[in-house]
């Protein structure tokens, strides 16, 4: 069983840009982009008679399956 004492004593700090980097596996955030195969978490769906509807936030469907 391992205890607290057991563990090397950490030091708190913040990353730099090149260490957030690595750990980020060069994932980046684009607000601009839009992907057609996502649906908007906003939104919703319905299902009817087997039919299901996706819709956004305002309310238009965005896909029938």
């Amino acid at each position: 069983m391992t205890h607290a004492s057991d563990m090397p004593a950490t030091e708190l700090r913040d990353l730099s840009e090149d260490e957030l980097e690595q750990i980020g596996g060069g994932m980046r955030t684009d607000p601009d982009y839009t992907s057609s195969n996502v649906i908007d978490a906003r939104g919703g769906s319905l299902t009817v008679w087997g039919v299901t509807l996706t819709y956004d936030v305002n309310g238009k469907v965005s896909s029938i399956s």
